[in-house]
C-alpha cells in the first residue's frame, strides 16, 4: 500500500511557472494519470511533454516523484489516490478551473495514448468519460463563493477521482484481454 504523498500542488505549480511551462500543476497530474489509465508504455518521455527541451531537475523529480506514486495507487486501486488541485483555502474559482483543467490534462493522456474516448461501446467506462469530457469544459467564473458550490465541487472532485480508478482498472483489463486474444 502506497502512502507516499504527492507533491502539492503550490509546489509543482510554482516550478512549473519558474520553468515558463505553460502549465499548471492539476493539468499536469491528470495528463499524467490519462498516460497511465491510457498506456503508459506508449509514451515513456512524457515529462518532454511539459519540458519540451527545457531541463530542470527540481520539476523532473517532482515529476518522477509524481509518475512513482500515482502509478502505485492507481494499479493498487488505493483509496489515497487523490487529484492534485489547490487546497479548499483556494477561492472556488482557482479550484474549479483547476478541475477543468485537470480533466482536460487526463483526456489528452488519453487522446496521446490512443485510447478511444468517444464511439465506444456503450459501458460506465463511456459514461465517465463523458462526465469528464462535460467537467474539462466547466465554466469556473461563473462560480459563486456559497455552500451549495462547495458541496457540488467536492461532489465533482470525489466522482472524477472515482471515475479515474474505474478507468484505469478498466482499460487495463481491457489490454490484458487484447493481449490474450494476440497470444
Amino acid at each position: 500500500m502506497t502512502t507516499s504523498l504527492l507533491p502539492s500542488y503550490t509546489e509543482l505549480n510554482t516550478a512549473l511557472s519558474t520553468a515558463q511551462s505553460g502549465y499548471q500543476a492539476s493539468q499536469v497530474h491528470g495528463l499524467l494519470c490519462g498516460l497511465l489509465c491510457g498506456n503508459p508504455n506508449t509514451h515513456p518521455k512524457w515529462e518532454s511533454l511539459i519540458l519540451g527541451s527545457k531541463k530542470n531537475k527540481r520539476i523532473q523529480e517532482l515529476l518522477q516523484n509524481m509518475f512513482e506514486i500515482s502509478t502505485a495507487q492507481l494499479r493498487e486501486f488505493s483509496f489515497e489516490f487523490h487529484l492534485l488541485l489547490p487546497t479548499d483555502d483556494q477561492d472556488i474559482h482557482a479550484r474549479t478551473e483547476a478541475l477543468g483543467l485537470w480533466c482536460q490534462g487526463f483526456l489528452t493522456g488519453l487522446k496521446i495514448t490512443q485510447t478511444p474516448i468517444v464511439n465506444r461501446d456503450p459501458n460506465e467506462i463511456t459514461d465517465a468519460l463523458n462526465d469528464i469530457i462535460e467537467i474539462a469544459q466547466i465554466n469556473h467564473e461563473e462560480t459563486e463563493e456559497n455552500n451549495e458550490n462547495e458541496g457540488t465541487y467536492t461532489e465533482l472532485v470525489e466522482y472524477v477521482r472515482l471515475a479515474v480508478l474505474m478507468v484505469y482498472q478498466e482499460l487495463r483489463q481491457e489490454r490484458r484481454h487484447a493481449n490474450d486474444k494476440n497470444d
